[in-house]
């Protein structure tokens, strides 16, 4: 590892271009690589591509795997509904295609990180709203004692100035000046590096021939791409490829897209060199004209990060979720705290006690989210400790702003700048994935709005992010050149014992933590099935507004709604759903998995050979 990455590069180009033109999933193995260092610290990415001759070395135990939570005898009830089960393993996420190509890794011996990275590159492919090349997100996984959270949420340009932002801002939050630099192929090359049991090759491959050889535009995709017609239609990458003529193309037909066919195998060849560096480095550049931000050196210097997970218990629950710069983990772990405090247990599901609870929770944990989280990066280590202790703390909120039993707590009186929030995109896309030997990995990836900046780079049809747009006004998260922007994407693990495990995730702006937290309590406290817990209505109490927002497709009971009206709630349909908790469990050796019936996806188990 003390060579220069240029010199690392040209050693590995030499081999790669040895690899066949056409691969399939049988292709050669990679040359040796050396062993990462097993301990969760920080590693440059993009790294060079290199296959180990044995899973990478893991922590003897994990800090968030020490001294868990006394469990009951009785097993929950997580797949007893209509889940999907196997012993091999499931993977479940938004598009059947993706979902096909994690499965088809895990039934070639792949283990769950492998799985995970190959249904997200599919996703960039089958789901371009939001799965993406051009994106970031979080990656949680375990595998074994080996607890690790990988942050590839993007960077904020070198160039970026206050003066552009509020420009971006301004003029719609899109743009060429929205686009941050991307993470995704730097995070997903930096978890396989770590712990994929597979080659780096036969893992890229499926969403490479998926783009060539072309895949069924689904339901849900097709109807993202007639909500954004009217800007697509002015990208020439977009109205090539999505439109049959002056009309957005319908579900069930045929796409290929040799374009990014060929990002992909570049990708598979040089690894993170064949996107952060060369011609898809220029091609993502040019592609973005001469009002820019963005950079050849900004795509240079990315890397991606492992940060140590929250953790803290949840009656017989150990949670497990993303740090900072994930505000919406933050925010998780302070409404489950708060709940816990609250006796939340102690309620039934729709009483109207439980339900003002949730929602008092959520507009506490909202405005920690909104106001005080920012990437550690920019933190001294006293002052990114002191972050998290307050964070882990219920007391940080119920201290000065107690709940009142009969009554809600008018959002402007827990801060003062209740008015000067920007709105967050809610654009995110959810994985879960076990594998056979009990692996979980919870993914989300994003381009923050749907289908980002709605820019697509010429040459390799990336479709790029505009995660820039996604600082915020007030609070410690504003814009700043190279600073990492927060996100409410919180990947989840909620492990019961040392056999059991729920793997949790949702895509949804702000609405994540709420989503995450009340399908939990489903899972958890009300013993439901997978299948029950994301059949359940949602609705979503955030710090501004300071309305309760519902589901219009998936409404609360009119009794549900009563009981918060009677409290003091104004109720408001604003979203037609919240949240696509596409989750896993594992219980006892078995694996179940689900599709939120929301956004459509699918849920499969790996079969035996």
């Amino acid at each position: 590892m003390g060579k220069t990455w240029p010199a690392l590069l040209g050693l590995w180009t030499l081999l790669a271009a040895c690899q066949s033109s056409a691969p399939t999933l049988e292709a050669p193995l990679d040359p040796p690589r050396a062993r990462p260092s097993p301990t969760p610290a920080p590693l440059p990415s993009p790294l060079p591509t290199q296959k180990k001759e044995a899973p990478s070395p893991l922590p003897n135990t994990s800090p968030s795997l020490a001294n868990l939570p006394t469990v009951a005898a009785k097993r929950p009830a997580w797949g007893q509904g209509e889940e999907v089960k196997g012993t091999r393993g499931v993977v479940t996420s938004v598009d059947a295609s993706a979902t096909r190509a994690g499965v088809k890794i895990l039934e070639m011996g792949g283990n769950a990180v492998d799985a995970a990275v190959a249904t997200a590159l599919a996703l960039a492919v089958t789901h371009p709203s939001a799965g993406n090349l051009g994106g970031g997100g979080f990656l949680l996984l375990r595998l074994a004692q080996a607890v690790e959270a990988i942050d590839f949420r993007e960077n904020s340009p070198a160039a970026l100035t206050d003066k552009k932002f509020w420009e971006m801002i301004d003029s719609g939050g899109r743009g060429a000046v929205s686009v941050g630099v991307p993470g995704t192929v730097a995070g997903l090359f930096l978890a396989h590096f770590r712990h994929g049991r597979l080659k780096w090759s036969q893992v890229v491959i499926p969403a490479e021939e998926l783009a060539r050889d072309g895949y069924r535009l689904g339901e849900r995709q097709a109807k993202t791409i007639q909500w954004a017609a009217a800007d697509l239609k002015k990208d020439p990458v977009a109205k090539k490829f999505f439109f049959a003529g002056a009309l957005p193309q319908k579900a069930g037909v045929i796409l290929r897209r040799p374009d990014l066919a060929l990002a992909l195998a570049r990708i598979r060849k040089e690894g993170p060199a064949g996107f952060y560096e060369g011609p898809t480095a220029q091609d993502l550049v040019d592609s973005l004209g001469g009002s820019s931000l963005l950079t050849l050196d900004d795509l240079k210097g990315y890397r991606a990060m492992i940060r140590e997970p929250l953790f803290f218990d949840f009656g017989e629950f150990r949670i497990i979720t993303m740090p900072a710069p994930s505000a919406g983990g933050v925010a998780l772990t302070q409404n489950l705290q708060i709940l816990s405090r609250s006796r939340v247990a102690k309620t039934p599901i729709d009483s109207p006690e439980r339900l003002h609870l949730i929602a008092e929770a959520s507009r506490r944990a909202q405005a920690e989210r909104q106001f005080f989280v920012v990437s550690p990066d920019e933190q001294s280590e006293a002052s990114a400790a002191a972050s998290r202790k307050r964070a882990l703390d219920p007391e940080t909120w119920l201290k000065d702003h107690p709940i009142d039993p009969q009554k809600p707590t008018p959002s402007a009186s827990l801060h003062n700048d209740y008015e000067a929030i920007l709105k967050e995109r809610q654009h995110t896309t959810h994985l879960s994935v076990v594998d056979a030997e009990g692996g979980l990995v919870s993914c989300t990836v994003t381009l923050s709005g749907s289908f980002g900046s709605r820019i697509f780079s010429r040459e390799t049809g990336i479709v790029l992010n505009n995660s820039v747009a996604s600082f915020s006004s007030v609070g410690v998260n504003t814009p700043k050149p190279g600073r990492r922007t927060t996100s409410s994407m919180a990947p989840t693990l909620a492990l019961r014992g040392s056999s059991d495990a729920l793997v949790l995730g949702s895509p949804g702006g702000d609405t994540i933590p709420s989503t995450i937290a009340q399908t939990f309590l489903h899972l958890g406290l009300d013993g439901m099935s997978l299948s029950e817990a994301v059949n359940q209505p949602r609705f979503h109490q955030g710090f501004f507004p300071q309305d309760v927002l519902l589901e219009r497709n998936f409404p609360l009971s009119k009794k549900q709604q009563g009981a918060l009206t009677q409290r003091g709630h104004r109720l408001v349909p604003t979203y037609s759903t919240i949240g696509d908790a596409n989750i896993a469990a594992l219980i006892n050796g078995v694996a179940y998995a689900v599709a939120d019936p929301r956004e459509g996806g699918l849920a499969l188990a790996a079969r035996a050979p």
